[in-house]
């Protein structure tokens, strides 16, 4: 992976009617010119070694370790995770997961994502782990907070979503 990622703020309602899609339409057109977005935060590329790090190095969907693995690929599969839908992954958080995150989020400093960050073995990540890749990782990181920090108070619901 290490494609183009980002977040949206949805309503409830505007999650049923993804869902009510067969999976095979929750593609990015639908979410670009259909869905109804109540706010959004593009992660750009830095979504891999965001994830990798509030994941012990891992790069799989899962819910643990809770709360960090929601901010990215932890939630509940939209689309991705089988086979024929390697091309896009839509992933969804609740708003209790929502509010988890930007608790979480609130309270990681820096110096502790540097650690989580450089733990990541480079073989797997496939990336040289650098100062450079760090501060991009962290500054779109920190950026994202206004943005989980709006959707938990307006109980929204948070997609994650990358086009590979």
């Amino acid at each position: 992976m290490g494609c183009m990622g980002g977040l949206r703020a949805v309503t409830g309602k505007e999650l049923g009617r993804l869902r009510a899609l067969p999976r095979e339409a929750r593609n990015i057109d639908y979410l670009d010119r259909e869905l109804v977005q109540e706010d959004a935060y593009d992660m750009d590329k830095s979504w891999d070694a965001i994830h990798r790090a509030l994941t012990g190095g891992k790069l799989e969907y899962g819910n643990t370790p809770a709360p960090g693995c929601w901010a990215v690929l932890g939630g509940e599969v939209l689309r991705g995770g089988r086979e024929g839908e390697e091309d896009y992954i839509v992933v969804c958080k609740s708003p209790k997961q929502v509010r988890q995150v930007d608790q979480f989020l609130r309270r990681l400093t820096e110096d502790a994502f540097r650690e989580l960050y450089f733990a990541i073995d480079p073989a797997d990540y496939g990336f040289e782990l650098n100062e450079d890749d760090f501060d991009y990782s962290w500054e779109n990181l920190a950026d994202s907070c206004p943005f989980w920090h709006r959707a938990a108070e307006k109980g929204l619901w948070v997609l994650f979503d990358v086009d590979q």
